[in-house]
């Protein structure tokens, strides 16, 4: 007598082919991909393709989904968007205001692109001493903002993202994954057929709930009366002096980029979306004023549930995301089991889009997105080469000199004014050069003794000045002769200079 199980386990006719774990591949391309959605034109219309990595783009991008279940699916930091998409986060270099003598050991996003702009330019190198070039660049800033746009709150400006040619490169991996889907259908092979339908539309949708966030500029409200914003960015050998009224020099050194979702995309699951009230005593709690990082994103709440009632503010959920997140994830998984079961013609269909699209994916991670970021900003702070000048200075008591006359209140010469207006010259060279020897003591003291005595010297009288005299020669050692001598041909260097760069500024 034969026995038989009850169970047949004997092997079936399924076959694991390597081609459905292609979808684990091109994961840093294609999360490079997404990342720069908000910053092309039409991009967020440019995802219906059939792209490899969507495991990773779905565990990537569903940390921005917040909620409980959203956390328990896709774990990891719940970021500010911007931050998320490295549109803010950057640590910019440090600021020195001229007239308040406030100092901002770091600066945000926008400053460090600033900074970054200004370095890349070769600048005009001007003729004089050469220890070690300094980079000095001057930047008559611009209105940004409307005035009418910037008296309740800080003003905000719409960007808009840059019209490049990726939009036609696009067309590539579309006719692919479309085309490859046609032939599987054709000739009958549904389930590699359906896959890269499956990946089309996963794509297209996370590129059109991703990419639906609009880029803006958020500046900084100032008051009224503020004074003249004037101050400079440094950062080594590299200054930026910043010129304009203190609500344009502020969007640059406290400004930030930030992104806006609408509501459909930042609400909550059902379960979560009901609004939540705390019976109260008619008085609020001293904790009920703590606010998170995220109070940005917080829900306004009605309050017209009665004196007793206090609405408790609901984070953003990103629901929109989070399924879109969910949606990549599985077609991974679809993918591993239903494309083995495809033919032979159908896998080579399917890999075939896999090509075509991490091909674009790979062009678009390419393009350096910090120089897009770059012109986006000049762009929105109407800034062009007009209003930008770049200067390679010998020496860095050369940029001390020059950053210092420049920032000098035009028609002001008079100490007493200075210290009215909050202008410390003495101060400013020392943050280039904090020396304290006789030499630069006495050097500094010709410096400001010309700044003073502008308004009755002529320009020729003033360069005299800077001049070493019989006495000063009488008071120093033939060294100490020799770097007083070198200091002062570095002054009338920048003097030359600064008086040539206040009348472009008249002009301007």
């Amino acid at each position: 007598m034969t026995y038989k199980h009850p169970v047949d386990i004997q092997a079936g006719h399924f076959d694991l082919d390597v081609s459905g774990v292609a979808g684990f591949f091109g994961g840093e391309e294609a999360i490079s991909a997404m990342q720069t959605i908000h910053l092309y034109k039409y991009r967020k219309y440019m995802g219906w393709y059939n792209s490899p990595g969507s495991w990773n783009v779905g565990k990537k991008f569903g940390m921005l989904a917040n909620s409980r279940f959203w956390d328990g699916l896709f774990p990891g930091p719940n970021e500010d968007p911007a931050k998320f998409f490295e549109l803010d986060g950057k640590q910019g270099p440090k600021y020195v205001a001229s007239r308040s003598g406030s100092i901002l050991e770091h600066t945000g996003h926008l400053a460090y692109l600033m900074m970054q702009i200004c370095k890349e330019e070769l600048g005009v190198q001007v003729r004089g001493r050469v220890t070690k070039r300094n980079n000095v660049t001057l930047i008559q800033t611009q209105l940004v903002f409307e005035e009418s746009t910037a008296k309740e709150k800080p003003p905000v400006r719409a960007i808009q993202p840059h019209d490049g040619r990726q939009k036609y490169v696009a067309i590539l991996p579309i006719a692919v994954s479309f085309t490859t889907c046609a032939l599987c259908g054709w000739t009958y092979d549904w389930f590699c057929c359906s896959m890269i339908l499956l990946g089309i539309i996963s794509n297209g949708m996370a590129s059109l709930v991703i990419g639906s966030a609009s880029l803006e500029l958020q500046g900084v409200k100032s008051a009224p009366t503020a004074p003249p914003g004037d101050g400079m960015l440094m950062d080594g050998d590299d200054v930026v002096l910043l010129l304009g009224k203190e609500e344009d020099v502020a969007t640059i050194t406290r400004g930030r980029f930030t992104l806006r979702y609408e509501s459909w995309v930042k609400m909550r699951s059902k379960k979560e979306e009901r609004k939540r009230f705390v019976l109260r005593d008619g008085t609020r709690s001293t904790k009920s004023n703590r606010r998170s990082d995220a109070e940005d994103g917080f829900r306004n709440i009605s309050l017209d549930q009665g004196p007793n009632h206090e609405a408790v503010p609901v984070k953003d959920e990103y629901a929109a995301i989070g399924s879109c997140s969910l949606l990549l994830v599985t077609q991974l998984l679809a993918q591993l089991l239903l494309i083995p079961q495809g033919t032979f013609f159908g896998q080579i269909m399917f890999l075939s889009s896999f090509a075509a699209s991490w091909a674009y994916n790979l062009y678009l991670s390419s393009i350096d997105n910090e120089h897009i970021q770059e012109e986006l900003l000049l762009e929105a702070l109407n800034l062009n080469e007009q209003h930008m000048r770049t200067y390679s200075l010998g020496t860095r008591t050369t940029a001390a000199v020059f950053a210092c006359l420049m920032l000098q209140p035009p028609g002001v010469y008079e100490e007493s004014e200075w210290k009215r207006l909050g202008f410390e010259p003495e101060g400013i060279i020392r943050k280039f050069i904090p020396n304290d020897t006789p030499v630069w003591m006495t050097w500094r003291e010709k410096v400001l003794g010309v700044m003073r005595d502008q308004k009755v010297c002529s320009r020729d009288t003033c360069y005299d000045l800077l001049q070493m005299s019989d006495q000063e020669k009488d008071m120093f050692k033939p060294d100490d002769q020799k770097l007083l001598e070198n200091l002062l041909e570095d002054a009338r260097t920048a003097y030359e200079l600064a008086v040539n760069e206040k009348l472009w500024l008249k002009c301007g």
